[in-house]
């Protein structure tokens, strides 16, 4: 399992302010860095440094996320509830997954990599934190089935450069192949990684994270794959390769499943269309690229509600006041989040409580390690 993402296929995309002629202002996302990418990624052969070879790069995906007709940005709080479902709360996720579905052909999904790497370590999933998560944003683009069961991603990064701009994309040159079935027929030919052959991963100290990557395998991209063939001459460095391709993006698939879930349950988030139609107009009378609409979703997970009625419909008195903390219910094929309420009667007196979020604590005996 991974520790931290390599910068395996970097390279400088030239950015410009945000600021208009009118003092507008808009954040630049990473959706927006690929969109505006237009330079081909062309890396000198290993065996031949006069030879040339173009591989796939954030460029070949510029005009696909600007087309993409769904685009998700989330909110720090909802990445950070997607993590702890996905990593200290794996088995209530794994329980859910007959009911995912991808919710849309084509979609894309962008989160805070610090918030997410933050969650893994204090959950002890790593040993170690990911100190250069810090102002990183990662994406992920889905090509899914007209079912919604399987799906195909492609993950971009990028660390924060000066302000809110960022100094380089990177693609990672592996595909993350989703099937929420854990079928994966098709993927059983027994092909060399660098020549067509699936990969899977695992976690050997959390059964719940195990299960969820049963659902996952990873195959690099062709143009990658024929560019490292010339370079993995040393079985040591293939299998280097190949295990720090894996690391980088590992850990986003059950976090990707995790925010599907939330997504899909009733209560659990709520959503902003943001429009970038009015900084656009400025953007474009000075000749500049568009910024790219998307959702805003953020966690409703906090939201308490009013208290319940003092009895029951069976008459008995209620208890006293008490707070209940959100969770997630399932009711045969739906799924909803139940936000934390206030409960019982106030006249019998309260039961004071700290518990007021989503939590999803992590037991001993469940520890995990890399």
């Amino acid at each position: 399992m991974p520790r931290k993402r390599r910068a395996v296929s970097a390279y400088l995309i030239a950015h410009e302010s945000t600021n208009t002629d009118t003092g507008m202002t808009a954040p630049m996302r990473l959706l927006d860095s690929i969109a505006h990418s237009h330079t081909p990624l062309v890396l000198p052969s290993s065996r031949d440094p006069s030879m040339r070879l173009e591989v796939a790069g954030p460029s070949r995906f510029a005009a696909q996320v600007a087309g993409c007709p769904l685009r998700y940005v989330l909110g720090d709080d909802l990445t950070q509830a997607s993590a702890e479902l996905a990593f200290a709360d794996g088995a209530r996720l794994v329980g859910c997954l007959d009911l995912l579905r991808m919710p849309a052909p084509h979609l894309w999904v962008e989160w805070n990599d610090e918030v997410h790497k933050r969650v893994i370590h204090a959950t002890e999933s790593s040993a170690d934190y990911d100190s250069g998560s810090a102002g990183r944003k990662v994406g992920i683009m889905l090509r899914a089935s007209a079912n919604g069961l399987t799906a195909v991603g492609r993950t971009f990064w990028a660390d924060a450069g000066g302000g809110d701009e960022y100094s380089a994309v990177t693609l990672s040159p592996m595909e993350t192949h989703f099937d929420l079935r854990g079928e994966f027929a098709d993927t059983e030919g027994g092909h060399d990684a660098l020549s067509g052959g699936f990969v899977d991963a695992t976690h050997g100290g959390n059964a719940a994270t195990a299960s969820l990557l049963d659902h996952v395998r990873f195959r690099f991209d062709e143009s990658w794959a024929g560019y490292y063939r010339e370079a993995a001459g040393d079985p040591e460095f293939k299998r280097r390769l190949i295990r720090e391709s894996i690391d980088s993006i590992a850990w986003d698939a059950p976090f990707v499943l995790a925010f599907l879930l939330l997504l899909s349950a009733k209560d659990a988030t709520r959503v902003m269309p943001v429009s970038r139609a009015a900084i656009n107009r400025k953007r474009l009378a000075n000749g500049r690229g568009p910024l790219l609409d998307h959702v805003e979703v953020n966690a409703s997970l906090d939201a308490v509600s009013t208290a319940e009625p003092g009895t029951d419909g069976s008459g008995r008195q209620s208890p006293r006041l008490h707070h209940v903390r959100g969770h997630l219910v399932r009711r045969e094929q739906r799924v909803f989040w139940r936000v934390p309420h206030l409960r019982g009667s106030g006249t019998r007196g309260a039961v004071r409580s700290r518990t007021v979020c989503l939590s999803f604590a992590r037991r001993a005996d469940h520890e995990a390690r890399v």
